[in-house]
């Protein structure tokens, strides 16, 4: 009788060996699939990081740059600004050590002057621009500026295309210009006397 009842436990057995296998296994799946997904779900949130961290990177860069780029021409203003208002102040200050000297048609200084010749000598020695001698034909080749927009230095015209007469504004509304043999250069009204009704115009100087 021992040999049968040996038969009958060894299925037993190996029945509680294989449910036990079994269940290990059940259980191990899922373990493996626990600690799997966050290792996945910590990879995307990793790559998703580095690239918003690049884009912010970028982007600051260009803001920087861009704001180089503005302080950069904001100084290139600036320095071009403080250029024409030092050539605007030399022009003036040559016209006016040339108070006082004499008019002489046809002439262009240092010290005897017509009154294109005067505005040739102001612009030569400011700007190193050569104009020609005649005041119409200076009025041709400068760039013309409105009166509400005249700087000192500028040149002012008068009579039709400033066929006449010409002068170097000096702000305040004068100009000094070789008027006649009586008077040589001197300062004068642009706006308003003799000259008020005769302005045409105005010529940049810088």
């Amino acid at each position: 009788m021992l040999p049968a009842t040996r038969r009958r436990v060894l299925p037993a057995s190996l029945l509680l060996t294989g449910a036990l296998g079994a269940g290990i296994l059940g259980t191990s799946v899922p373990a493996q699939a626990a600690t799997i997904a966050p290792a996945s779900v910590t990879t995307a949130v990793s790559t998703t990081t580095a690239a918003t961290t690049t884009t912010t990177s970028a982007k600051a860069a260009a803001a920087a740059a861009l704001r180089a780029r503005i302080t950069a021409n904001r100084a290139r203003m600036r320095a071009a600004a403080a250029h024409r208002a030092a050539v605007r102040g030399k022009a003036v200050h040559i016209a006016r050590t040339r108070l006082g000297m004499r008019y002489v048609a046809g002439a262009a200084g240092p010290t005897r002057f017509d009154c294109s010749g005067l505005a040739m000598y102001v612009v030569k020695h400011t700007t190193g621009r050569s104009l020609p001698h005649y005041s119409r034909a200076q009025y041709g080749v400068m760039r013309h500026v409105s009166r509400r927009n005249l700087h000192p230095g500028d040149l002012v015209f008068f009579f039709r295309h400033g066929a006449h007469h010409v002068g170097i504004y000096i702000g305040h509304g004068r100009m000094i210009s070789a008027t006649n043999p009586r008077t040589g250069v001197k300062i004068d009204r642009v706006f308003s006397g003799w000259y008020g009704s005769r302005y045409s115009g105005a010529g940049r100087l810088v």
